[in-house]
C-alpha cells in the first residue's frame, strides 16, 4: 500500500482544491501530474485570454487574488496565482509523473505510474476538461495545404498577420480569438458557426455579473430569485441583423460566447469579422461550407473544445457515461452535471472533480466539488474502518 491514503491525479486548480480540503480533513494524500509545473494548461494559453468569471468567484480556498489582478484576471495571472498557491501551502505534489493505469482492486485502486505502482483506498481524477483538445473529423483535413491548428495551440495573433483566417467554433475561445485576429489578419476573419451563440454583457447595469450574484446571495430569496433570473436572461439582441447566428428555439444547441460579446459585435460592424456557416469539407486551398460556398483561407483555427482525458489512465471496462463523455456519478440526474455525488457510479473510492462549469463558473465549482469529494472520502474511509477492511 502507498504511504498516502488518497491519490489525486492532476495538479491544476481542481487538484489543488482537493489537496487543500484533504489537508483540512487530515487525510494523507499525494498529487501527481504529468507536466513539470502546476496548472500546466494555464501556462500555455494565449496571452490575451481573460477569465470569464470575476476574481470574486475564481480563487481557490484559503487565498484570494492580489488586488493588482483586477476584476477579470488574465490567464497568465491565473497561472501565476496557481503556482504561488501551491508553493504557499507546500502541498504534497509530484510533477513529471505519468499515470499509466488505474484500476479497481481489493476494494481500492491499483495505480501504475512512472514513479512505480501502489494501492490506494481512494482515487480522485482531477485532470479537468482541457487536457485533450478535440478536433471534429471533417473530411479532407489532410489535404488542406494551409495551416490547421486547435485553439489550444494558438499563442497570439502575430503569426497570422495579413493572412486569411477562419476560426471554427463560437464558444469563449472562438469569440476571443476571432475578435483578436480581426485587428491583425486580412479582413474579415471568418467565424464559422454550427449553432447559435448567446453573447452577454460583461458588466450588466455597470457591474460584473458575479457582483450581482453576490448581491443576490445577500438578498432574501423572494427578491434574489427574480433578480438572478433577469441577470441570467440579459444578452445582446439583434445579432441576426449582423449575420451572427443565434439560437432559433429553446432546444437549439448554443454556445456561450464568453465575455467579449461587445468586442465581437464591434468587430463585425467594422468588417473585421464575419460569421459564416460551419465547414463540411476541406480542399487543398479552401474550405467548403454548409451553404455550399467555399472560403479561400491560409489558416484554420479549430476552437471546438475538449474531451475528457481520464480514460487514458482509468481502466474501468464498460461504464455508463453522460452526453459529454464523463462517467456517470452516483445520483447524477440526466442532463444535470451539477447534481449528484462526486463518486463514480459503480466504482466505490473513485471521485471526479473539475467537471461542472455552469452556475457561478468553473473556478467556484472546483472548490465545491473538491469539498464534496473529500467529505465523501471521509465517509468512505470511515465505512472501511467499521467493516475492518484491510489496507
Amino acid at each position: 500500500m502507498a504511504e498516502e491514503t488518497v491519490l489525486v491525479i492532476g495538479a491544476g486548480p481542481a487538484g489543488l482544491a482537493c489537496a487543500y480540503y484533504l489537508e483540512q480533513a487530515n487525510i494523507t494524500y499525494r498529487v501527481v501530474d504529468q507536466a513539470d509545473v502546476v496548472g500546466s494548461t494555464w501556462a500555455s494559453l494565449y496571452p490575451s485570454l481573460r477569465l470569464n468569471t470575476t476574481r470574486f468567484y475564481s480563487h481557490l480556498p484559503g487565498r484570494r487574488f492580489p488586488l493588482s489582478y483586477g476584476i477579470f484576471p488574465t490567464g497568465r495571472q491565473y497561472h501565476r496565482y496557481l503556482v504561488e498557491y501551491a508553493r504557499a501551502h507546500n502541498f504534497n505534489i509530484h510533477l513529471a509523473v505519468t499515470v499509466y493505469c488505474a484500476r479497481p482492486e481489493r476494494g481500492g485502486w491499483w495505480v501504475e505510474t512512472s514513479e512505480g505502482a501502489a494501492w490506494y483506498p481512494a482515487l480522485i481524477s482531477a485532470t479537468g476538461r482541457f487536457c485533450s483538445p478535440y478536433t471534429p473529423p471533417i473530411p479532407g483535413m489532410r489535404s488542406f495545404r494551409g495551416r490547421l491548428l486547435h485553439a489550444h495551440d494558438y499563442l497570439g495573433p502575430e503569426p497570422f498577420a495579413d493572412q486569411r483566417v477562419m476560426v471554427v467554433g463560437n464558444g469563449p475561445s472562438g469569440v476571443d480569438i476571432a475578435t483578436e485576429l480581426g485587428a491583425w489578419a486580412d479582413p474579415p476573419v471568418l467565424l464559422a458557426q454550427r449553432t447559435g451563440v448567446v453573447l452577454r454583457p460583461r458588466y450588466p447595469w455597470g457591474l460584473p455579473k458575479h457582483v450581482w450574484m453576490m448581491i443576490c446571495d445577500a438578498l432574501p430569496e423572494r427578491l434574489a430569485r427574480p433578480l438572478d433570473r433577469k441577470i441570467a436572461d440579459l444578452k445582446f439582441e439583434d445579432l441576426d441583423a449582423l449575420g451572427i447566428k443565434t439560437p432559433q428555439n429553446e432546444t437549439d444547441s448554443t454556445a456561450a460566447g464568453g465575455t467579449r460579446g461587445r468586442e465581437l459585435i464591434e468587430a463585425v460592424r467594422a468588417g473585421r469579422v464575419r460569421s459564416v456557416e460551419c465547414p463540411v469539407r476541406f480542399h487543398e486551398d479552401c474550405v467548403e461550407l454548409a451553404d455550399g460556398s467555399c472560403a479561400v483561407v491560409d489558416a484554420v483555427i479549430v476552437a471546438t473544445g475538449y474531451r475528457p482525458a481520464l480514460f487514458r489512465y482509468l481502466d474501468l471496462g464498460p461504464v455508463e457515461t453522460n452526453k459529454d463523455g464523463w462517467p456517470l456519478r452516483v445520483d447524477e440526474p440526466p442532463g444535470d452535471v451539477s447534481a449528484g455525488r462526486r463518486q463514480v457510479k459503480g466504482f466505490p473510492g473513485l471521485y471526479l472533480v473539475g467537471v461542472f462549469y455552469q452556475g457561478k463558473g468553473a473556478m467556484y465549482n472546483f472548490n465545491t466539488e473538491a469539498a464534496a469529494a473529500v467529505e465523501e472520502i471521509q465517509a468512505h474511509l470511515a465505512t472501511r474502518r467499521e467493516n475492518g477492511s484491510a489496507e
